[in-house]
């Protein structure tokens, strides 16, 4: 596989892959009678915290074993596609959150 460094590749599939994460975090909470304006602060919180471990915002460790994440994306082209750094999962949530939860009511 070729590492390509293909920034506005990279956000697009961060941006998709962001939107299904909330989504389905978002549709378990429902099935589990969680629903309104509940639905919407937990699926947000859940969402960062996921998307800061994600984008190795904070140290994630256990027993001493300090994981360093790096999110990447392949292509049709057998390539890895990267941004160059850290992801921007978190940043990307609230937004999108807020867009999905508006067209639903």
């Amino acid at each position: 596989m070729k590492l390509t460094f293909d920034p506005n590749n990279y956000l697009k599939q961060q941006e998709v892959f962001t939107g299904e994460m909330i989504a389905r975090i978002a549709d378990h909470l429902e099935c589990s009678g969680i629903k309104g304006e509940e639905l919407k602060e937990l699926t947000g919180k859940i969402s960062f915290e996921i998307g800061c471990m994600i984008d190795n915002v904070n140290d994630i460790e256990f027993d001493g074993d300090v994981a360093y994440p790096n999110l990447l994306f392949t292509s049709d082209s057998d390539e890895l596609i990267h941004f160059g750094g850290s992801s921007t999962v978190h940043e990307m949530v609230y937004g999108i959150l807020n867009a999905m939860f508006k067209e639903n009511t």
